[in-house]
């Protein structure tokens, strides 16, 4: 892991704990020498963005909430992959089917490794490179490469592509969905190529693990009454009782 990727998953690390995490913990989480951690530690705070005290740091309030893709990945692991396993159940061949830069979006490609009819359209670079030696045909958005979120593609070549794209399905993940059916995100950018993949599939699914549930982040995705099926591995999970909708949950 370079030193750059290595600061990163400390800075998600330490957003995750929410607190104070020891160099012994990171040394641990990462398979990283104590000098090396230390070192990164010092780089972070000279940048603002940590404060280090005796035998490790906490965070300052001057980074981004984006947590990277791969500690992503890490967190929830087994809810996501129920409800990816779920999923694949509404992927039919021949389908056409946009996936966005979710760690969730990324499990559902893992899926689909297997299938030989089916394109799938995605700002995810991640899921690019997983489906790269697969039958699956692929179809990159394109656009600038996010600077907080480093597997997503973003801008208006990669919202162009999207509106110029019918799907059969979206399958989408955000970071909140709130107890009035409020569904949304913490970046303005991410949310504008959501926007144009919901606009333009026929079927619009949220994949969404129950620890999202009940939290509000910074920006509005859309609402839960926009949606056609939720898909959690939490079916009896007091939000969706108490939400009113139409929506299908799975």
């Amino acid at each position: 892991m370079y030193n750059k990727e290595r600061e990163q998953e400390i800075l998600s690390i330490l957003k995750t704990a929410n607190g104070f995490v020891s160099v012994a913990q990171l040394c641990e989480a990462l398979f990283a020498s104590e000098s090396s951690i230390r070192r990164d530690l010092k780089a972070l705070e000279q940048k603002g963005l940590v404060k280090r005290s005796y035998g490790g740091a906490t965070p300052t309030s001057n980074y981004s909430n984006i947590v990277t893709f791969n500690h992503r990945t890490r967190q929830n692991s087994e809810a996501k992959r129920e409800i990816a396993k779920k999923a694949t159940d509404l992927v039919k061949d021949g389908d056409v089917i946009f996936l966005d830069q979710s760690s969730t979006a990324f499990y559902l490609a893992a899926e689909l490794v297997g299938r030989r009819s089916l394109t799938v359209v995605t700002n995810n670079i991640e899921i690019m490179m997983l489906l790269s030696n697969s039958a699956v045909r692929v179809i990159s958005s394109g656009g600038a490469l996010s600077n907080e979120n480093r597997n997503c593609l973003i801008g208006g070549d990669a919202v162009k592509t999207f509106q110029d794209i019918f799907a059969d399905t979206v399958f989408f993940s955000v970071k909140a969905v709130d107890d009035d059916g409020l569904v949304t995100d913490c970046s303005r950018e991410e949310i504008d190529v959501r926007n144009a993949m919901l606009k333009n599939a026929s079927k619009k699914v949220l994949l969404c693990d129950s620890s999202k549930f009940g939290i509000r982040s910074r920006f509005k995705q859309c609402e839960l009454g926009d949606i056609d099926i939720l898909i959690t591995e939490d079916v009896g999970a007091k939000l969706l009782k108490d939400t009113n909708g139409n929506f299908k949950v799975l």
